[in-house]
């Protein structure tokens, strides 16, 4: 039986707590595997991706009982912790390393007007020693389709270690939430071409949900996640060094930008 401690990050700052909604989701699913799930409340300092967010949050303690109500109406194994920061990034990481989470939790706040992530949230995301969930408004449980991202031209062998942790990821949700999974492979030209036979060998996939389409990555599956309705995509974050890493990891910001449904990034 799989075990997952979750860090769940909540902004009262916002009016919709996405994050919070999605383990609610997670929860009412009620599968055998063990779930613990510590909530992080504080604001983000740096979120100016969102216009709407106030200058001052004033919650009062009414205003904190009826947001987590819903979790003490369902039984839920939670702990709190109320937080205030200038360096926002690295508080969530020294939490998440505190409680041993492996899975940090947090909202996508600006889905209306998506102009890429926070840099506080993308050194986060990049940076995080565990998953990195970033849920998206476009995204509304049940979760019934997960896509997966790979790239399996690429033979070192950390590369090849992250296409197995993402696989993995997605058939332990696919199997959590009782969705369909597919796997997505961009190419760039006909020299470059994936191999089908393999990735239905690493995955277990049938043909049928395993794609391959010519083009940039971020084009390629926002188009599939798109074509397949798809409720969650996993990403993994290239274990390269120095400037090609950089580059990678635009590639990925890119991927998160062009698409409004829930991101797991693998590290």
């Amino acid at each position: 039986m799989e075990k997952r401690k979750f860090l769940v990050i909540v902004d009262p700052a916002h009016e919709k707590h996405l994050a919070l909604e999605r383990m609610l989701d997670i929860i009412r699913q009620r599968r055998e595997w063990v779930l613990k799930f510590h909530l992080l409340i504080g604001a983000e300092p740096e979120d100016k991706a969102d216009p709407n967010a106030p200058h001052e949050v004033i919650y009062s303690r009414d205003n904190f009982n009826e947001l987590l109500n819903p979790l003490d109406e369902l039984g839920v194994d939670y702990t709190t912790e109320f937080f205030w920061t200038r360096d926002w990034r690295k508080s969530i990481a020294e939490a998440g390393d505190r409680y041993e989470c492996d899975t940090i939790m947090l909202s996508e706040s600006s889905a209306e007007h998506k102009t890429g992530i926070t840099d506080s949230k993308w050194a986060l995301v990049r940076q995080a020693k565990s998953d990195v969930v970033i849920v998206d408004e476009g995204t509304s449980g049940p979760i019934k389709c997960i896509l997966a991202a790979v790239n399996t031209q690429v033979k070192d062998e950390a590369h090849t270690r992250l296409n197995e942790k993402i696989l993995e990821r997605g058939k332990f949700l696919s199997e959590y939430f009782e969705a369909d999974l597919h796997v997505v492979n961009a190419y760039k030209d006909s020299e470059d071409f994936p191999d089908r036979a393999l990735i239905g060998r690493m995955s277990g996939l049938p043909r049928e949900n395993i794609h391959r389409d010519m083009g940039k990555p971020e084009d390629v599956i926002a188009g599939i996640s798109e074509k397949l309705n798809a409720d969650m995509v996993i990403l993994g974050i290239s274990p390269r060094q120095g400037i090609a890493a950089k580059f990678s990891s635009h590639t990925t910001e890119k991927v998160m930008e062009k698409i409004t449904v829930d991101v797991v990034a693998i590290n």
